[in-house]
């Protein structure tokens, strides 16, 4: 179990699926993601995957005092070679956007992939347009290593990612 402040992740199980789908499925949530329309029967196929891949840590996202799943976070292309990680996050209960939820899961994670897995770089992609998770990034230090212009179609348009990066040195800089 990994912790901060009022959350902890723990990782993902069966039961947790129909939390996912039901965040992923909602058009204002999936809007700030990289997703499309999901089933529980393949969230099902796909949580036996990757429960079992090496390179991926799929979490849930739970508010401690109730244990309620607000959300979601993976670590994701671990890459012990290279040194380095991908991850991303989503509060799907809404009536949590905006509290600072976000920014511990992100937290959580950063300390996670430097003093657990013990990597050297740490990154995540953004829509541009997400202005609440480029907040997030900008506000715990990573770098805004550029910006993929016109790099993925999602609901019939052309949308710009951002990618934002933090290296093992800049963490250990910001925490000590």
């Amino acid at each position: 179990m990994l912790k901060h402040n009022n959350i902890h992740l723990v990782l993902m199980e069966k039961k947790h699926i129909i939390n996912k789908v039901q965040w992923v499925n909602d058009p204002e949530v999936r809007n700030t993601m990289f997703f499309d329309n999901i089933s529980e029967v393949g969230t099902s196929k796909w949580l036996d995957q990757v429960s079992v891949d090496p390179t991926r840590e799929d979490y849930i996202v739970l508010e401690s005092e109730r244990e309620t799943p607000i959300g979601f976070a993976s670590v994701v292309n671990i890459d012990y070679k290279n040194s380095k990680a991908e991850t991303y996050i989503c509060i799907g209960e809404k009536s949590y956007w905006g509290m600072g939820y976000g920014t511990d899961v992100k937290r959580i994670l950063m300390r996670h992939v430097f003093k657990n897995l013990a990597l050297n770089k740490l990154y995540s992609f953004n829509w541009a347009e997400n202005e609440g998770m480029v907040y997030i990034n900008q506000k715990l230090g990573f770098t805004k290593e550029g910006v993929l212009r016109s790099d993925r179609l999602a609901n019939g348009e052309w949308k710009d990612r951002v990618l934002f990066s933090m290296l093992k040195s800049e963490y250990d800089n910001l925490n000590n």
